[in-house]
């Protein structure tokens, strides 16, 4: 199935690279432009080390990074440099289904053929103690194991153990290639073979690494590496490619057409426009909102600290015929009592009518006397 990357870059229909001739007036693909090689992130370190340990180390070397990290170009620069004074063999992935299919393909490196009663783990190993004496006559042999975790994990541990097993200074060193799993691949996590193994990782590229890989591209394919390189343009290229070479040369022709989504360099300042006035509405409600619990938290203080006035205690007197605490007179008649209390006076004005005596009760008959008999 075809991915949307690869939708993209089709050369079905003329491809992309017309439409980028057509708008930029390059010469030629930029990003089909393998040399010079790039020497940044580490690469040429890499490359270093691979060359260092291929001539002259004793143990195997694992070369790991995420897919279009650039192992397959380290690999083929490799080859480049070193060819005239190492034997290097491809082990392709074909020859890595079983271990009868790994012992014919190191059985024609050495112009042998298994033979039919022959175990395929002993051809392995024979191989490694044969290679020995082709290190000693001058050139060493250096197997190369591309995309070694898609091979079969028992196949690529057999090919592990046989160089071990060997005399690992003279005998064919295997480079494994592949992503980060590949030592748990190799079985190398449970810690018995590391020590006679050295491990290359490469790192992504970050936005300094890219710029740095594109620019001489761009200007040999005769392009204006400030259109094609500029610091939007640039920031879409490193989120979309990840850091990775392979990503990058997939992505960047629908970058440079605006194509990718998000890519177009006024992409940024469009969105702005349309959502300005939006936005600033946005903000005078919250101003206002604000302002208007500011003055309510204010009037809230205020409330707290003054105390509320205290109401004066009013006292109401009864007055009225039969009062224990009261013994009104009748010649209290038209007089004016008068309370205070909490500097409030009380004025109760004692009408007549109000103020009447009791009436004095009228005395029991006496008994009359009995008649005597």
């Amino acid at each position: 199935m075809r991915t949307a990357d690869e939708g993209l870059n089709s050369q079905e229909g003329g491809g992309l690279f017309p439409r980028l001739q057509e708008r930029y007036g390059l010469r030629e693909d930029p990003l089909a432009i393998d040399v010079p090689f790039f020497p940044e992130a580490m690469r040429h370190h890499a490359l270093e080390s691979l060359r260092h340990l291929c001539g002259f180390g004793d143990m195997a070397l694992l070369l790991t990074g995420a897919r279009g990290a650039g192992k397959t170009r380290l690999l083929a620069e490799l080859v480049r440099n070193e060819s005239a004074r190492l034997d290097f063999h491809y082990l392709e992935l074909a020859n890595l289904t079983s271990s009868q299919s790994l012992a014919r393909a190191l059985l024609a490196v050495a112009h042998q053929g298994l033979k039919p009663d022959s175990a395929a783990r002993d051809a392995v190993y024979g191989f490694f103690r044969w290679s020995e004496t082709a290190t000693r006559k001058g050139r060493r042999m250096v197997l190369l194991i591309d995309d070694a975790d898609q091979a079969p994990p028992e196949v690529a541990r057999l090919l592990l153990s046989a160089f071990l097993a060997a005399d690992t200074a003279a005998a064919a060193v295997p480079v494994f290639s592949g992503d980060e799993p590949l030592a748990g691949h190799l079985g190398l996590e449970e810690g018995g073979e590391a020590a006679n193994l050295h491990r290359i990782r490469l790192r992504p590229l970050n936005q300094e690494e890219i710029k740095a890989y594109l620019e001489p591209r761009i200007q040999q394919a005769g392009g204006a590496v400030d259109s094609l390189l500029g610091p939007v343009m640039l920031k879409r290229l490193v989120e979309l490619s990840q850091g990775s070479f392979g990503r990058l040369k997939r992505v960047a022709p629908a970058v440079w057409l605006d194509i990718a989504q998000g890519a177009h360099p006024h992409a940024g300042t469009q969105w702005f426009a349309s959502w300005r006035l939006p936005a600033l509405a946005v903000v005078l409600l919250l101003g206002s909102w604000w302002l208007v619990s500011l003055q309510y938290e204010e009037a809230a203080d205020q409330a707290v600290q003054s105390p509320p006035p205290v109401e004066p205690d009013r006292k109401s007197v009864t007055i009225g015929p039969g009062h224990p605490e009261l013994q009104v007179s009748s010649e209290a008649r038209g007089l004016s009592v008068g309370f205070s209390q909490d500097d409030d006076t009380l004025t109760a004005d004692l009408a007549s009518e109000n103020l009447r005596p009791e009436p004095e009760p009228e005395p029991e008959p006496e008994p009359e006397p009995e008649p005597e008999p």
